[in-house]
């Protein structure tokens, strides 16, 4: 997420700073990840769904990303979507798996 967001939530009381790793520049933008606990991200509600989605503080990337399967897919791979492996869906294939049969 960007860091205006992360600074939102620290400044609202939603979240604290070990609640994120990062900085991590990306191009010029400056952004953070959600720190991982035992089942993935900080923010996983208990059954499913992220916690921030709920309470209005969605970050915008969650809103652009993912687009498609294969995108889930690649974003998994490189370990950039801390949610996946508790939404109760069902998993997607890995990215080296997408698209055979």
């Amino acid at each position: 997420m960007f860091a205006d967001e992360r600074q939102r939530m620290i400044d609202d009381g939603i979240a604290i700073a070990a609640d994120f790793t990062g900085p991590d520049m990306d191009e010029e933008d400056e952004l953070y990840r959600t720190a991982l606990g035992p089942r993935g991200c900080v923010f996983l509600e208990p059954a499913r769904g992220c916690r921030l989605h709920a309470i209005g503080y969605k970050p915008r990337v969650c809103a652009e990303v993912p687009r498609d399967p294969e995108e889930v897919a690649e974003m998994v791979d490189y370990e950039m979507l801390p949610c996946h492996k508790e939404w109760q869906w069902g998993r997607l294939p890995s990215r080296k798996t997408a698209g055979r049969r």
